[in-house]
């Protein structure tokens, strides 16, 4: 009886031995290009008119660590993106002028499957994260009709979305890798929410993230401009300098 409970014992302690004595880790810095897609693109007049948030390309830095199991390897990090435009509110309006800034805080993980190219130090990867994102930012108008003129910060939001990835280690001196890679992330597939504030006013369509129709569109749309559900996605070209450990 006593060998009975002992073998499984032996054999799950020898089990994870095995596993964690195959874990390695590698981490490091990283920096890229972070380009809006979707409903996420596009210019003032249309964040103006609440169809998209009209935001162009801007940089992203941030940290990544890369766990290696046997049979698969988790990738899990922090990135943080700033992203800005600025133009006019409406075509018939040049003296006009809105300029907009969001920035995005997200945290990563998920697993990443890789496969080794034979006397290479090539290792392509691809794979997918689950994505937590906060998000501020503040808008600056001037000249823009039924909008005082100012500048309003966006309260902070959070949004959950999924990432898929692919890319290339480049592997030297037994110890460092350059990560090339490429990512499009939907950051707000899960939470949309429109905030209704009871001011009642075109600006509350400017200081929350909104990304839910506003339920008074049909009502007056001059006050509650936002018309339907806005997706946020971006395409990320990043590139990170890994230590292993």
């Amino acid at each position: 009886m006593k060998y009975s409970k002992l073998i499984p014992a032996l054999f799950f302690i020898f089990s994870v031995n095995l596993l964690f004595s195959q874990v390695k880790l590698s981490a490091g810095p990283s920096i890229g290009l972070t380009a809006p897609s979707s409903d996420y693109s596009g210019t003032t007049i249309d964040y103006y008119n609440g169809v998209n948030y009209g935001l162009s390309s801007g940089v992203n830095f941030g940290a990544i660590l890369k766990i290696k199991l046997a049979v698969i390897r988790i990738r899990a990090g922090l990135n943080y993106a700033s992203l800005k435009n600025s133009g006019n509110s409406e075509p018939d309006k040049p003296n006009s002028f809105v300029e907009t800034k969001q920035s995005m805080f997200t945290v990563f993980a998920g697993p990443e499957f890789s496969f080794s190219i034979p006397a290479s130090p090539i290792v392509p990867y691809a794979g997918i994260d689950l994505l937590l994102t906060s998000f501020s930012g503040e808008t600056s108008f001037q000249g823009v009709s039924r909008v005082p003129s100012g500048t309003y910060s966006m309260s902070g939001s959070t949004r959950f979305g999924l990432g898929l990835g692919a890319g290339i280690e480049f592997h030297f001196a037994n110890k460092y890798a350059v990560d090339l890679g490429i990512r499009y992330n939907l950051n707000n597939l899960f939470g949309k929410k429109f905030e209704e504030l009871p001011s009642d006013e075109r600006i509350d369509s400017y200081v929350n993230l909104n990304d839910e129709q506003d339920p008074n569109y049909s009502v007056n749309p001059d006050k509650h401009p936002i018309r339907s559900s806005r997706s946020i996605s971006v395409i990320q070209i990043n590139v990170a300098f890994l230590f292993d450990f």
